[in-house]
């Protein structure tokens, strides 16, 4: 399998918009890497995570041919996560000829998905889902959704993916993950990869327990996953979907994160396991 991130940003960006605080300042003058869009990524060119508004400029940024993807996996549905008006261009007279590509979302996601999928001439389809019960994508993916602890107004899950014995966790947006969600990562095998949500950065606080991670709530997840069997040392782990508010740019992420045995995503990273 191989995972390429097209964002690795929280709602913001980094640096966000408007911001003058002192992340943003040095990301704006570094540059390269600590520069962060929406947080997406794409399994073997062919399953995508998220549709945010940054999709558009995602796909010509890195040279993304949409008709190579066959299914998209909605973990929520925040803007940053699911910018349904984009799927229009899906349909006529926005799309010729684009084979059909099927969004999978939890119940307010697909409700958002429908008044676009249910357009006549889309090639877009919205498919209902709902954590623990899986299901097999059209490219072969074997999907479990699992539960997030998120915003519940926003059906928030994380999916667990298996395809010819390889197996990983996308896990944005969550905090530390529900016991259920634990004791069916347990039973779905050895994860290879995990790209786990570090919207707080380090977190030397303690905090980000709850609808998002640091990479000290992180630390605690993995070493349950390690006990449970679910994973172990030679799991890839990935760090991801970062915000200003946790205080760190990239460089000074991977100064703390490399030592502890983490790798710290970018726009444009690809990950092979």
């Amino acid at each position: 399998m191989k995972l390429k991130y097209f964002g690795t940003a929280a709602y913001e960006g980094v640096p966000a918009l408007f911001c003058q605080c002192a992340v943003c300042r040095k990301s704006r003058l570094a540059g390269g890497r600590n520069i962060r869009s929406r947080q997406q990524a794409l399994l073997d060119g062919a399953l995508l995570f998220d549709f945010n508004a940054d999709t558009v400029s995602h796909a010509q940024r890195y040279g993304l041919d949409f008709s190579t993807v066959a299914d998209c996996l909605i973990t929520h549905s925040h803007c940053d996560h699911l910018y349904p008006d984009d799927v229009e261009i899906a349909a006529k007279p926005y799309s010729h000829e684009h084979p059909p590509i099927r969004f999978y979302a939890a119940a307010d996601g697909y409700g958002k998905l429908l008044p676009f999928t249910q357009k006549a001439e889309s090639n877009a389809s919205a498919a209902l889902i709902e954590a623990g019960r899986g299901f097999v994508t059209a490219g072969g993916y074997r999907v479990l959704p699992l539960a997030a602890d998120h915003d519940p107004a926003s059906s928030p899950v994380i999916y667990a993916v298996e395809k010819d014995g390889k197996r990983m966790l996308y896990a944005h947006d969550t905090g530390i993950f529900p016991e259920e969600t634990f004791a069916r990562l347990a039973a779905f095998g050895k994860l290879d990869l995990i790209s786990f949500d570090c919207t707080g950065c380090l977190g030397a606080d303690g905090a980000w327990r709850y609808g998002h991670m640091s990479l000290q709530t992180v630390k605690e997840v993995f070493a349950r996953l390690c006990a449970l069997g679910a994973a172990d040392e030679r799991t890839v782990k990935v760090l991801s979907h970062f915000s200003h508010n946790g205080g760190q740019t990239y460089d000074e992420m991977c100064a703390a994160a490399e030592k502890e045995g983490f790798i710290v995503a970018y726009d444009g990273m690809e990950v092979s396991f």
